[in-house]
C-alpha cells in the first residue's frame, strides 16, 4: 500500500507511458545546429604549399615560390583555425597546407643562403686571385697574372675570342654571335612597356650546345656578363626589359642540342666601348670562364 502522501507516477488508464526524449532533441521550434562550411580554403592552401615546396629548389623562381607559401599560409591558418572550432571542415587539408608552407619558406631561405654563399667563395677567389702582392707596382695587370700562373705551374689563360668564335667551357660549346653596343632601339621597339636604361642597353647573342649526357639548361647553367672599361662588371639582373629571344625561352637540351638566344645587360655608355663579354658557369668553384671582345 503506498503511502498517503507518496505522488503516484502511474499512467492514468489509457494514457500512454511518459518517455523521456533523447539527448539531441530539439524541442519544436527550436534552433537547429548550423551546418559546417566546406574545406576551399583547406584545399586551396594545400595546392599552394604543394606548388611552392616543388619551386623553392629553382634559382631565381624559389623568389615567386616563396610568395606563394605566404599566400598558402594565409590561407591554411584560417582554414586550421575554423576547422578546430567546428565551423568548417577539412582539418587534416587545412594542416598539410600550413606545413608545406612553412617547409617550401625554409627551403627557400635555405636555398638562397647556399646560392650567396657559394656567389661569395666565387667572388672571394677571384679577387684574391687577381691580385699578386710579390710583383712590382709598375707591372700591369696582365704580367702580373702571367707570373703568378708560372710560378704556380698553371697554364696561361686562353686568348681574348673575336665575335664568331666558338669555346669550351663545361659541358657546352659556346659561341657569341654578335654584340650590339647599343640595342635601346631594339628594347624600345620590342614592348612598349620597357623603360628607358639608366644607361645604354648592350644586347649579346649567343648559339650554345650541350655536350652532356643528361640535360641541360642555358639560362641557368651560364651565366653571361659584360666587363667594362670602367673595371666593373654588369649581369643580366641589371636589364629588366623585355628582349627579342630571350635567354628564359630556350626550352631544355639533351645531348648535342643546339640553341641561339640574347641576353641584355645596362651599362653606362662610357664603360662600352672596348669591353669584354665574359661566360661563365652559375654554379661551379672553378675561375673557368670564356671572354670574347665586342668588336
Amino acid at each position: 500500500m503506498s503511502h498517503p502522501y507518496e505522488p503516484s507516477y502511474a499512467p492514468s488508464a489509457g494514457q500512454p507511458p511518459y518517455e523521456v526524449p533523447p539527448a539531441n532533441y530539439a524541442p519544436h521550434g527550436g534552433q537547429q545546429p548550423a551546418p559546417r562550411k566546406g574545406s576551399g580554403l583547406a584545399i586551396a592552401a594545400l595546392v599552394l604549399g604543394i606548388i611552392a615546396l616543388l619551386l623553392c629548389w629553382v634559382p631565381i623562381i624559389n623568389n615567386f615560390a616563396a610568395i606563394l607559401a605566404v599566400v598558402g599560409l594565409a590561407l591554411g591558418i584560417p582554414a586550421l583555425i575554423s576547422a578546430r572550432r567546428g565551423k568548417r571542415t577539412g582539418l587534416g587539408l587545412s594542416v598539410a597546407g600550413v606545413v608545406l608552407s612553412v617547409v617550401a619558406l625554409v627551403g627557400v631561405l635555405a636555398t638562397q643562403a647556399f646560392y650567396s654563399e657559394v656567389i661569395d667563395e666565387v667572388t672571394e677567389e677571384i679577387n684574391s686571385s687577381s691580385v699578386d702582392p710579390t710583383v712590382d707596382a709598375g707591372s700591369s695587370a696582365i704580367d702580373s697574372e702571367t707570373s703568378a700562373d708560372a710560378e704556380a705551374g698553371v697554364p696561361a689563360a686562353a686568348a681574348v675570342l673575336a665575335p664568331g668564335q666558338s669555346g669550351e667551357l663545361s659541358e657546352y660549346t659556346i659561341t657569341v654571335d654578335s654584340v650590339t653596343p647599343n640595342g635601346n632601339d631594339i628594347v624600345a621597339n620590342e614592348n612598349q612597356f620597357n623603360e628607358a636604361p639608366t644607361g645604354q642597353y648592350v644586347l649579346v647573342g649567343l648559339t650554345v650546345t650541350y655536350n652532356g649526357a643528361d640535360e641541360g639548361d642555358p639560362w641557368l647553367d651560364l651565366t653571361t656578363e659584360f666587363i667594362g672599361t670602367d673595371a666593373r662588371k654588369y649581369d643580366t639582373s641589371s636589364c629588366s626589359a623585355v628582349i627579342p629571344n630571350e635567354a628564359s625561352e630556350v626550352p631544355t637540351l639533351l645531348s648535342a642540342g643546339t640553341a641561339s638566344y640574347q641576353v641584355c645587360m645596362d651599362v653606362p655608355p662610357t664603360a662600352i666601348e672596348g669591353g669584354q663579354v665574359e661566360v661563365s658557369e652559375s654554379f661551379s668553384f672553378e675561375d673557368d670562364s670564356l671572354v670574347w671582345a665586342i668588336q
